[in-house]
């Protein structure tokens, strides 16, 4: 028994010696591979870059004949290395050396392997290469049953560009997984307005979180020419679609679809309502003043915080438009009204004015203490009417806080 256990121990500790001396040799092959590579990088490199500034002459001519299949590799991580950091005539010719060696063929062949990382790495460096007659291939490996791969094929076909490109991308937005959605829509945003056209063509054909991204991607490109077909997409039957809508539209800022958003703000659903307050304050509409006073009585807080904001951003107009509000029957109009006019200072200015001021200064002052005390808001009169540093603007505000509890005395 002693003896088959000491076989055993002997047995693990050989294997695991065997594995030690594996990996040793395996890293120290590796070490070596590596550093082989690096010297011939040094040795190549520099044929590689008079080749790209120069004006006629092949690859194979700079580098005094066929490369040798070991030199491939290096050669490859050269090029693809150097294409993605030069433009104009010098990536069209380190391009070109791609696919004169054979390198485009391989990766070609690399997308129809059994493994599913050779078809990644096979995917961006045909981006990287850029040989457009690579695109039907791409397109194929949008499909693919690993979403790695996809990406890879997609953001290789928006390095491409073209019509083409944008049209299978477009397609792709209906992708199995939200994730998989998020990043072919920042691959077509990236693509910029040439895929407009795609994404307002494809738009009905899309599944719903196909339509969400497409609406972002409109968005985030800004195209002024979508914006009618944005102001046409409030009137769908999707919340989403609608509020997403209005947000694109905020980000392109015509001014001419003001209305449509102000009849959004009225819309069932709230979101919609909050993301058309938004949008009318990046546009800033002055006549859509009457209609986010009215936002600021909402019964959702993100409606009344973005109407807020909106008239906020009106200037002048748009801070008048929040003290008339003061005198809402509405407390949350009132209330939001506060928070505004408080956040930007203005509270604390006008308090300043009314020992400071000329008498209309004064008068203003007092009169928008009074009421915000109306308005039950007198937190913020409190507080500097006892930490204010200037003791002729605490006894002032003391005076008024007295005036207003003993009137409530007395209306009691």
């Amino acid at each position: 028994m002693q003896r088959l256990l000491l076989i055993a121990i002997l047995a693990v500790a050989g294997v695991f010696a065997g594995l030690t001396v594996l990996i040793v040799i395996a890293k120290a092959w590796r070490e070596a591979v590596a550093a082989w590579r690096a010297r011939r990088r040094q040795a190549v490199e520099p044929l590689v870059l008079g080749y790209a500034h120069a004006t006629d002459g092949s690859l194979r001519d700079a580098l005094g004949g066929e490369p040798r299949r070991r030199d491939r590799v290096v050669l490859e991580t050269i090029l693809l290395d150097h294409v993605q950091r030069v433009r104009g005539i010098e990536r069209d010719r380190l391009a070109r050396a791609l696919d004169e060696l054979g390198f485009v063929d391989e990766e070609l062949r690399g997308l129809r392997s059994r493994r599913w990382w050779r078809r990644a790495a096979a995917a961006e460096r045909l981006g990287l290469a850029g040989v457009r007659r690579a695109a039907p291939e791409l397109s194929r490996a949008v499909g693919d049953e690993i979403s790695e791969v996809r990406i890879r094929a997609a953001k290789a076909l928006g390095l491409l560009g073209g019509t083409a490109s944008a049209r299978v991308l477009v397609g792709a937005l209906d992708a199995p997984n939200r994730w998989s959605t998020i990043r072919i829509a920042d691959i077509l945003t990236e693509m910029g307005r040439d895929v407009v056209d795609e994404v307002l063509a494809a738009f009905e054909g899309l599944k719903r979180p196909g339509k969400l991204a497409a609406l972002d991607i409109i968005g985030r490109i800004r195209p002024l020419h979508a914006a009618a077909w944005l102001a046409a997409r409030l009137g769908d039957a999707d919340a989403d679609v609608r509020a997403r809508a209005c947000h694109a539209l905020g980000c392109i800022g015509d001014p001419q679809y003001v209305p449509e958003l102000v009849g959004a703000l009225d819309d069932e659903a709230w979101p919609v309502r909050a993301m058309a307050a938004k949008a009318l304050g990046r546009i800033r509409g002055g006549q859509a003043i009457a209609a986010l006073r009215r936002g600021l009585g909402d019964a959702e807080w993100w409606v009344r915080h973005n109407s807020a904001r909106a008239l906020l951003g009106l200037g002048r107009r748009g801070l008048e438009a929040l003290e008339e509000s003061l005198d809402s029957d509405d407390r949350f109009a009132r209330h939001q009204a506060v928070l505004m006019l408080e956040e930007q200072g203005l509270v604390d200015r006008r308090i300043d004015r009314l020992v400071e001021g000329d008498a209309a200064e004064r008068a203003a002052a007092e009169g928008l203490v009074r009421r915000l005390l109306a308005a039950g808001q007198s937190g913020r009169i409190r507080a500097l009417a006892a930490g204010h540093a200037d003791d002729r603007v605490r006894m002032a505000l003391g005076a008024l806080l007295g005036a207003e509890s003993g009137g409530g005395e007395a209306r009691q």
